[in-house]
């Protein structure tokens, strides 16, 4: 038997229960408008249990779920859904009670010690970090026709937020393919980002980008353009332990500066000045050259600070590959912007696993995941 997954599925329950029954009522109801038999309570349970569980399809999960009587009762159920309804609910349903969920689940994983409880130097310089990119769900050209446009293959970008200090994610927005990544950012609201520092690869990259966040009160770490036009004003002291982690087999910083960045005769530009440049080399002998407005890290931190960006990667491949979240709850847009509300808090639920601490050594997540579902789905059966 798995060690202590009922206990865990149990204290999770304890958790997540009283912010559904929030969540459920936000909107005064308005999520639950019309409907009868299927609440959203009921509604966030399935669907939460659905993807912990690693269903690779509703209909399995549908199967699953609704062959345990007990647990229909529990989740207010008492006649169990159709197939075709739970799938019309998933495109129907107001999305504002799953919104207001994940909020409160970060809100609760950003509390919680265990995850900023090393508050060592390391962390100081993870804190208020943010890694951004965007990842591509693939769709159906024939069923979901609002998502093909122009040449592009159809399917949506989403873009997140992922802070390298707590792995907590972040749900930015979704949109077609045809807007990239950098008129994303372009469009995006600053205010939750002030204060923070951004992490970004190249296709967020823009001179006048780094101008409005800049003036937006938003700090960057990005990648140097290598088309990018620069003046070196000013070549910092490097000491001797100023490596990435200071030894072995890592970076190796090269060179600190202080330039302008831009070229004046570039009119859709703009010329920064006072950014700062840092060369580093990796073990294979790969030269990067970053830049950032962040002057208060040494410039080993700086190399350090941007390999942290990789993690966002790694998270987009649980998501999609592992959790299962490639897999939409339907063909709309609605149903597509809901798989991705509970995928992101299926992921917040596992950070609060990850601090209980108890997965067994040599257990992959997505297993231990399925299997404190089971213990979710236990909890659910005595609760009442």
């Amino acid at each position: 038997m798995i060690p202590d997954s009922m206990g865990c599925g149990r204290r999770l329950y304890r958790k997540v229960q009283p912010l559904i029954e929030q969540a459920a009522q936000t909107g005064e109801g308005k999520a639950d408008r019309y409907r009868k038999h299927f609440m959203a309570l009921s509604h966030m349970w399935v669907l939460i249990l659905h993807l912990a569980q690693g269903g690779k399809s509703l209909r399995q999960s549908h199967s699953r779920l609704g062959a345990n009587p007990n647990l229909r009762r529990r989740l207010g159920l008492t006649n169990w859904v159709s197939l075709s309804q739970l799938a019309r609910s998933s495109t129907s349903r107001e999305a504002e009670c799953f919104e207001s969920l994940l909020e409160a689940l970060t809100n609760v994983v950003r509390r919680t010690p265990g995850l900023c409880k090393n508050k060592d130097v390391e962390w100081q310089a993870l804190n208020r970090v943010k890694a951004i990119d965007s990842t591509f769900l693939r769709l159906s050209a024939k069923l979901s026709p609002w998502s093909k446009q122009g040449g592009y293959e159809a399917g949506v970008r989403v873009q997140y937020t992922l802070e390298p200090g707590t792995h907590i994610p972040e749900l930015l927005h979704m949109h077609t393919v045809e807007k990239n990544d950098h008129v994303a950012l372009w469009e995006q609201d600053l205010t939750p980002f002030v204060g923070w520092t951004i992490l970004m690869d190249l296709g967020y990259y823009g001179h006048r980008q780094f101008k409005r966040l800049r003036e937006g009160g938003v700090h960057f770490l990005s990648k140097l353009h290598t088309q990018a036009a620069y003046r070196v004003n000013e070549t910092r002291t490097i000491t001797h332990n100023q490596t990435a982690k200071q030894g072995g087999d890592l970076d190796l910083v090269l060179s600190d500066q202080m330039i302008t960045l831009g070229s004046p005769n570039n009119r859709r530009g703009a010329v920064l000045c006072d950014v700062r440049l840092v060369t580093s080399r990796n073990p294979q002998g790969k030269v990067c050259q970053l830049i950032t407005d962040r002057f208060d890290l040494a410039a080993w931190e700086v190399v350090e600070l941007y390999r942290r960006r990789w993690q966002i990667e790694l998270f987009f491949r649980w998501l999609k590959r592992q959790l299962g979240a490639v897999r939409a709850l339907g063909q709309s847009r609605e149903a597509v912007w809901l798989t991705l509300l509970v995928a992101g808090i299926v992921a917040l639920l596992w950070l609060l696993l990850n601090e209980m601490q108890v997965k067994p050594y040599g257990m992959s997540r997505i297993s231990w995941l399925g299997a404190v579902a089971v213990g979710l789905k236990h909890a659910i059966n005595l609760s009442g």
